[in-house]
């Protein structure tokens, strides 16, 4: 019995242990205490969980013959890695310690979902630690969210299955409204980006973007011109677009204008499409004036007409594009087109999603949840009337301006119940009671039967919103 207890003690309590029950057997004169020896030499059995590594002890880099990446998938052996790493965060020397957070950082961002949330009864050095890691992966996952997507296809397709390939090459949902879907097109893609394989198939099946069709996020493409006229060519002068990353702008159109009876000078209404994969889901876009400049024929330079204006669009309604009008200086009438145009936006995309999950609020008590630049906290929660009223202020680290009032995009967050059995119960409603520059209250109502700590409160949403100011440059525009 002795024997059993040591085993599975040592397993727990390592080497130290181990040599407190040698002389325990020897103190009761137990005479085959030599097999505590040779336990003593032994792994951990099979059936035990592995035993943790002394402090101090430096921890094999590789995993464990358990976990080894030949022996399970991959998804899983990462995991497995992050527990290894996450627990010697919280190693007796430092080394260790400076050692586990550099392992984690370098798996990269694919591990985030891994990493474990942030807690009351976290130590402090761990959640510093935690913070840390989740910052710098987030940087990196953000870098590379915002490099253009890639796609590789060669060859004769329909134009309903080269847009299939792109969307599941992308990630990038594309819808083909009208006819068309059937027409061949030859593509040369060979890890070109998203934009460029979209306007191979644009140009040979004479397809347009059509930016008002949807409230999904997704790129809807429409036809244009007549696709039953081989070789016609479609009426208008079009503009090369330009492209960088993600996005795409495309020139839509000029007009001039001279009030008259006033000693104005007039000026020049340029309009663009701004897109984006739909994959980005932006919340917000900016457009500084200040960065407006062109230039009409070889040398007139224009400058914004008004230089202090950054009117902003929200972009939460669906769709992958929006129209922005600009206004310029009036070039002089002997001028035929504009040279190039070019200025800057600043696009506001949130991060990764995070559930935020509360449970037992049917006593009220204030319960604080943060994981990455969102910190939520269920202020409260009351019967009110027929129905139960969950009170949850959400509080962003840098918001990027994203929370001012008229951007209604933290009100499409997600805010649910589960039960017992995993079934998903939705609000019944909804309304702000707080509002300040980084957070927003929202009190949220829902139609509880029986005891409310049956259940618990899901709320999502994005981990962290992050600008990327994007810099554009169109050429040869057309003048009226």
């Amino acid at each position: 019995m002795i024997q059993v207890l040591g085993r599975r003690l040592g397993a727990r309590l390592g080497n130290g242990f181990k040599f407190f029950i040698l002389l325990l057997a020897g103190f009761l004169g137990i005479e085959d205490h030599t097999s505590f020896r040779g336990w003593a030499q032994e792994k951990p059995l099979a059936s035990e969980p592995e035993a943790i590594p002394a402090a101090g002890t430096p921890t094999p880099e590789t995993p464990s013959p358990a976990v080894t990446p030949s022996a399970v998938p991959p998804t899983q052996a990462d995991a497995a890695l992050v527990r290894k790493w996450v627990r010697q965060l919280e190693a007796n020397q430092l080394i260790d310690r400076d050692t586990a957070e550099r392992k984690l950082v370098e798996m990269g961002s694919s591990i985030l979902p891994d990493l474990p949330a942030v807690t009351p009864r976290t130590s402090g050095e761990l959640k510093i630690r935690l913070e840390r890691i989740r910052t710098a992966l987030q940087g990196v996952e953000v870098e590379s969210f915002f490099k253009a997507s890639r796609v590789t296809l060669r060859g004769a397709y329909s134009v309903g299955d080269a847009l299939k390939q792109i969307s599941e090459q992308t990630q990038n949902p594309i819808e083909l409204q009208g006819e068309g879907e059937g027409r061949q097109v030859e593509l040369t893609c060979d890890g070109v980006t998203f934009w460029e394989a979209v306007e191979q198939v644009m140009q040979q099946a004479k397809l347009r973007i059509r930016s008002f069709s949807t409230t999904e996020d997704l790129l809807v493409l429409g036809v244009r011109g007549n696709l039953e006229a081989e070789d016609s060519e479609d009426s208008g002068v079009r503009v090369q677009p330009f492209q960088t990353g993600p996005f795409r702008i495309d020139a839509l159109s000029t007009r001039t204008s001279l009030p008259l009876g006033g000693g104005a000078d007039g000026m020049l209404e340029f309009s663009f499409l701004v897109s984006w994969e739909p994959r980005l889901k932006p919340i917000f876009m900016r457009v500084p004036r200040k960065s407006l400049q062109g230039t009409a024929g070889e040398a007139t330079e224009l400058q914004a007409a008004n230089p202090a204006a950054a009117p902003e669009f929200s972009l939460n309604l669906g769709g992958c594009s929006t129209q922005v009008d600009v206004q310029l200086q009036r070039p002089p009438r002997s001028e035929r087109s504009l040279s190039n145009v070019q200025g800057e936006f600043v696009m506001a995309v949130p991060g990764e999603r995070h559930q935020y999950i509360f449970k037992n609020f049917a006593n009220g008590t204030r319960q604080t949840e943060k994981f990455g630049d969102v910190t939520v906290t269920l202020e409260g929660a009351r019967r009110n009337g027929a129905v139960h009223e969950m009170r949850l202020m959400v509080q962003f680290g840098d918001s990027q301006g994203a929370l001012d009032s008229f951007r209604g995009w933290i009100m499409s967050n997600e805010a649910y119940l589960l039960d017992a059995n995993e079934q998903r119960q939705e609000n019944v409603g909804l309304q702000t009671y707080a509002t300040q520059p980084n957070a927003a209250g929202i009190a949220y109502l829902f139609q509880i039967n029986g005891d409310p700590d049956d259940y618990r409160l899901v709320y999502e949403s994005p981990a962290a919103i992050t600008q990327q100011t994007v810099q554009y440059q169109l050429r040869d525009i057309p003048l009226p």
